[in-house]
């Protein structure tokens, strides 16, 4: 009945979880042929997913959940940028965004880490762009802006690309949530508009309890978890059958 909060797993993807527990059960950093097997898994599963959204496996990071992508994505940036100076980095977001991104800006800013700017939308829900000039304008740079590309409640859309674009031309972090966009939509030319993008596959019939975090060539966040995994970017042992 409510297939924005979560889709019904496809039978392939019920068949393929089964096959990975009982197939690919081992740690994928371990060096013998039960967690290289798995290594093999994963990788493979990262190559389908980066085609997904025409992009390089390398830079995927998977993680637990749509919001731990959000928290990476935000929080990982934040904290890269000026730690510990004065006054604290802005973090621009919208009034209609995900709880997660809320959850994210509101314990940087209960540390003092960043100061939250939220712009506001117009009837339409659409973002208002005088006030996301007036942010990526102020004197102190963004850190980062995070912006929604559908909404889960209302459906609206917001012109990520236009944003993403502004974003690149004043040197500022574009961070995307896509939870609601992936796998119903084509993605294009993902690098010329984004920095950070995030989906989440149990929203079009994958499994629940695995994420993905897409970092642009040449972006850097700082791990939350922290780990030899994901490469540095997310520590646990990785999900095989997600």
């Amino acid at each position: 009945m409510d297939n924005n909060a979560t889709t019904q797993p496809c039978p392939e993807v019920v068949e393929a979880i089964a096959a990975a527990l009982r197939d690919s059960w081992g740690n994928p950093s371990s060096l013998h042929h039960a967690g290289q097997a798995a290594r093999v898994a994963i990788e493979r599963a990262r190559q389908q997913v980066a085609t997904l959204i025409g992009a390089k496996p390398f830079h995927l990071i998977f993680t637990g959940s749509g919001v731990e992508s959000i928290d990476l994505a935000i929080r990982g940036t934040a904290q890269r940028s000026r730690p510990g100076t004065t006054p604290s980095p802005t973090v621009v977001t919208s009034s209609v965004e995900h709880p997660g991104v809320k959850s994210a800006i509101d314990s940087l800013a209960s540390r003092g880490e960043i100061t939250p700017v939220s712009v506001p939308v117009d009837s339409t829900g659409v973002i208002q762009f005088d006030p996301l000039h007036a942010a990526l304008a102020a004197p102190i740079r963004p850190a980062i802006v995070s912006i929604q590309w559908a909404n889960n409640e209302t459906g609206v859309i917001q012109p990520v690309r236009r944003i993403g674009e502004l974003c690149r031309a004043r040197k500022v972090t574009f961070h995307c949530d896509a939870t609601q966009w992936v796998g119903k939509e084509p993605v294009r030319d993902l690098e010329s508009w984004c920095d950070l993008l995030n989906f989440s596959p149990h929203k079009f019939h994958g499994p629940k309890g695995v994420s993905v975090l897409w970092v642009r060539p040449g972006v850097r966040v700082s791990p939350v978890i922290h780990g030899s995994q994901e490469r540095g970017a997310r520590g646990g042992t990785e999900n095989v059958p997600g």
